[in-house]
């Protein structure tokens, strides 16, 4: 009588699964991200946040936004990894009549949440530099004003 195979065998599995660790185990094994990447993290992260309207980067930023024909999800953010610690600096426009540390706090969760879980890396400083408050009118008229000439 023939012994179909449509079932795994178990013991094999594990005798596999162990043999694989052992076989990954003398791997020398490194992992890292350029500051861009914890950048970018951050920038999408703080975007859907209540309260921030932009995140917006200094003048070198704001000249270089002149020549781009889309928005950079880096823009009005700073970040630096040192020995494996995360370091990050926004520069912001909130939205007038919102509490400032409230949206900070939430800010802080959400990006070490966010590069923790994408990276494995611990956020170990948050800073936000509130560069404006504006009213959500106040932003959308700035927004639909036209952008100088490139």
């Amino acid at each position: 009588m023939m012994k179909t195979m449509d079932k795994p065998n178990k013991p094999m599995d594990k005798m596999m699964d162990k043999t694989m660790d052992q076989h990954t185990e003398k791997i020398e094994k490194e992992l890292n991200f350029s500051d861009g990447v914890i950048e970018k993290i951050a920038g999408q992260t703080v975007h859907d946040i209540d309260g921030v309207l932009e995140l917006s980067g200094g003048m070198m930023s704001q000249l270089a936004d002149r020549f781009r024909d889309q928005e950079d999800p880096t823009k009005g953010v700073d970040a630096d990894i040192d020995n494996q610690e995360v370091t990050i600096e926004l520069d912001a426009i909130l939205e007038y009549g919102k509490s400032a540390p409230d949206i900070f706090e939430q800010t802080i969760e959400r990006i070490a949440k966010s590069v923790h879980q994408m990276t494995g890396l611990n956020v170990t400083k948050i800073k936000m530099n509130v560069s404006d408050l504006m009213t959500k009118k106040e932003w959308a008229a700035k927004q639909d004003s036209p952008k100088e000439d490139k």
